[in-house]
């Protein structure tokens, strides 16, 4: 089929029209986000660089990410998700490239940057088309499979990362990123088939007015704060933190933490396979998705107390149950896609993305920033420095998913009754 041009693909043509082109585009903005948190060892000896400089420079990946939700979201309404996530795996291909040539921490964050707004629409986009060709009920369970394609990025970007870089530097393994966004990029444009959809004529300032109503929803917040937290968190730290934290807590050597993150990052993308199809199967026997919503959130506290507390014990257990059940975060997107018109879901979704990645470039940003304040012995980070930074994750994470179970206590006392 041509691109750009209407066409109906079903069953299986349409998995591989729609489904897969995305995914590939999805598994670079993962392979991207958690690359730094093997090659940090490189990059803090080449450039020299502290906690607080390298949780910076790996933040700022999420806090263009964060910034670009918005008016992007606006861009997918209007043009659709393909045109506009093909033209950002661009982007962030030349970021790749300038992360790759530079220099000093100047072009290292103006690379980093770049790749983040590149791979912005990644999520978004591939959420926006499974609503716009699938059935609503299925959504929730390719939300989960999109999950485990990310997941096989973050695999990527661990065990089989440390591999390459015995035969490869950094900057030329930057350069074969660059090389695979562009070929996702190809991918997306001249497979994914255009749909016509309904979309009333607006103005740009009615489409800003959008965005203000889905965040004056007290719905939207009840969901998308718990999701930020459960899924911020753990993203945040599996994106860079979680590596130093084997090496220095756990006592871990390179091959031994890349093959610990491995298990963690599938853990992670089996976690979200999980979910979705638990939640459509569970919703067809008349349990309501946001019962299990808050069930996979409860979990996934309680899974990384072992973490803040610092056991060094049975760690791939501990971060695998915590990466797992952060899956279930995923399911605020089918739920409030369901609570918002199908034209503005484009905007629903980014909105949630927003508020989720600027808590993962806090926590980036953050954890660095406290264990600064603890002197670096022989390479290595203190210990106190992570329990104090882990355990302020921890504590709003508890905080924001308590809220969740308040705030929407008549929406799952209605589903108890409903499936009992």
């Amino acid at each position: 089929m041509s691109a750009g041009k209407p066409a109906t693909p079903t069953g299986a043509r349409l998995l591989a029209a729609v489904f897969l082109p995305f995914a590939a585009g999805y598994y670079c903005s993962f392979l991207f986000r958690n690359v730094n948190s093997v090659v940090f060892p490189e990059l803090t000896q080449q450039f020299g660089l502290s906690p607080g400089m390298l949780g910076l420079l790996t933040s700022a990946y999420f806090i263009t990410f964060a910034g670009a939700q918005l008016p992007l979201g606006i861009l997918m309404d209007r043009y659709g998700p393909r045109r506009v996530n093909a033209s950002m795996l661009l982007v962030a291909a030349t970021g790749a490239v300038v992360f790759s040539f530079a220099s000093g921490l100047p072009g290292l964050l103006l690379g980093r940057t770049l790749i983040g707004l590149g791979v912005a629409v990644c999520l978004m986009s591939s959420m926006t088309a499974f609503v716009i060709w699938f059935p609503r009920e299925r959504t929730a369970t390719l939300f989960g499979w999109m999950l485990l394609v990310g997941a096989c990025g973050a695999l990527s970007a661990t065990k089989p990362i440390e591999m390459l870089m015995r035969v490869m530097d950094w900057r030329s393994l930057f350069l074969g990123l660059a090389a695979l966004a562009i070929t996702a990029s190809v991918v997306i444009f001249a497979v994914v088939p255009e749909k016509s959809v309904t979309r009333p004529a607006s103005t740009l300032r009615g489409q800003f007015a959008v965005i203000g109503s889905i965040f004056r929803s007290r719905g939207f917040w009840s969901i998308a704060f718990a999701a930020a937290f459960v899924q911020g968190v753990a993203i945040g730290l599996l994106g860079l933190w979680a590596g130093p934290w084997m090496r220095d807590v756990a006592g871990l050597d390179r091959a031994s933490m890349a093959d610990n993150l491995l298990a963690a990052a599938a853990a992670f993308g089996v976690g979200g396979v999980i979910c979705g199809t638990l939640s459509d199967r569970l919703a067809a026997r008349g349990v309501s998705p946001i019962i299990t919503y808050c069930a996979g959130c409860i979990a996934c506290t309680a899974a990384m107390l072992p973490i803040v507390l610092g056991h060094n014990t049975g760690i791939i257990v501990y971060w695998a149950l915590f990466l797992g059940f952060s899956s279930f975060g995923s399911l605020s997107y089918p739920l409030l896609a369901t609570r918002f018109p199908v034209e503005i879901t484009g905007r629903v979704i980014t909105a949630v993305n927003l508020v989720t990645f600027s808590v993962a470039f806090v926590v980036q940003f953050g954890v660095g920033a406290i264990i600064n304040l603890w002197p670096v012995t022989d390479e290595h980070y203190a210990i106190e420095g992570y329990r104090a930074s882990f355990a302020l994750c921890w504590v709003l994470q508890v905080a924001s998913v308590a809220w969740l179970c308040y705030a929407e206590r008549g929406a799952m006392q209605s589903g108890f009754r409903r499936a009992g």
